[in-house]
């Protein structure tokens, strides 16, 4: 019996935490009256975690009803981790507070080799530690991850295999790292208040690569060796003798990345392939009809793709963020219609198709934030 009541105390103040992570200031009574417990277990409930540094004061709630005004609680803004977005051309990084905020720092360009790119990360890492206090290092890798090991498997357009990323640090640190594409699913499950109550979705990150992370029954599925959701990789032309990355012919990560369009346009400005998917889009945008042709011819290559998804998984949404965070309505209109042109009807009878909520930060940072947040909890709740 003593146990059940451990169990179901740790339960009852996970549930107000996250409920608080997820939505932000709220009083005492909304607690209770959200989770059903009485006001009285609330109060405690809270208070403790407040003993513990996990929840704050933030101010008196501002209503115009006579009678006592409820004290607003949230999570505290206490530093917890320095957080990673790996690109391919630019990683940005930035530090991870407990309540949710991002302060997005600054970025760096990628080094072709882990070791170089490790190099810097410690780097910057010390200079963080010099200001704020944290033990986690939280990174979004644009590949295959060993979520227990943190390992990366393959990021294969880094060219990195079997990188041991806790083998660069000497200790003092938990390194946590997963997929973009999870994280950036992770992200919009957790935060975003469009996708609230969403249990089957996926999530498409287009970049110099492509990648999909993929929740089923409201959790995002990684796969027995790590590799789920790999849909960038399906082939969708068998006929073609472009290779991919991953050594395969006819990928759709060919046919939907970013460097699909840049190359199909021709010559723009920018050092990377980001910044001429920029100066692409800034043409769509200005009115210059072959830059609108080929978005449109873009969109039509995702879709093609989605459908394939939709098919495989049913999704109630499917959100499109990376590169194409940005694009113009149109384009999210152009990839709906090729993905319901081609998809099974009752696999797309209640579909939406959206961009990510996330601009900046992005998802990428914002998903490897809340990884980081929740294994503080899992700790510090555990420990208390």
């Amino acid at each position: 019996m003593k146990q059940d009541h451990s169990s179901m105390k740790s339960w009852n103040r996970r549930t107000l935490v996250e409920l608080l992570l997820s939505n932000g200031p709220k009083t005492r009574t909304w607690l209770s009256k959200v989770t059903g417990l009485a006001p009285s277990a609330v109060t405690r409930l809270t208070r403790e975690l407040m003993d513990i540094g996990i929840l704050t004061f933030v101010q008196h709630e501002n209503k115009v009803e006579p009678g006592r005004k409820g004290e607003l609680l949230d999570l505290a803004q206490k530093p917890i981790a320095a957080v990673f977005d790996v690109g391919v051309t630019k990683t940005s990084f930035a530090l991870s507070f407990l309540n949710g905020k991002l302060d997005l720092i600054s970025h760096f360009a990628t080094p072709e080799t882990p070791e170089e790119f490790f190099k810097i990360v410690k780097e910057k890492v010390s200079e963080m530690r010099n200001l704020y206090d944290f033990n986690i290092l939280s990174f979004s890798i644009p590949g295959i991850v060993n979520m227990d090991s943190s390992t990366i498997i393959l990021a294969p357009n880094l060219g990195w295999y079997d990188v041991d990323i806790p083998s660069y640090f000497d200790g003092g640190y938990e390194i946590l790292a997963d997929n973009e594409a999870n994280l950036s699913m992770l992200a919009e499950a957790s935060y975003s208040p469009e996708s609230q109550n969403m249990t089957n979705a996926v999530f498409v990150i287009i970049r110099e690569g492509v990648g999909t992370g993929v929740l089923i029954d409201g959790k995002v599925l990684h796969g027995d060796t790590f590799s789920a959701g790999e849909f960038g990789h399906m082939t969708i032309s068998v006929n073609s003798e472009e290779t991919c990355h991953c050594g395969n012919t006819g990928c759709w990560e060919l046919f939907s990345s970013i460097k699909w369009a840049n190359n199909h346009y021709g010559e723009l400005d920018g050092e990377t392939q980001i910044d001429k998917f920029e100066t692409l889009l800034r043409l769509a945008k200005d009115g210059t009809q072959k830059a609108i042709d080929i978005l449109n011819a873009h969109a039509v290559n995702v879709g093609v793709g989605i459908a394939n998804i939709v098919n495989a998984i049913n999704p109630d949404v499917v959100i499109i963020g990376g590169a194409l965070s940005d694009a113009p309505e149109q384009y999210f209109k152009k990839v709906e219609e090729e993905t319901k042109k081609r998809a099974l009807r009752m696999a797309t009878s209640n579909l939406v198709i959206r961009p990510t909520t996330f601009k900046s930060p992005s998802s990428n940072l914002v998903g490897a934030s809340f990884f980081a947040i929740e294994r503080f909890l899992d700790e510090t709740l555990k420990s208390s």
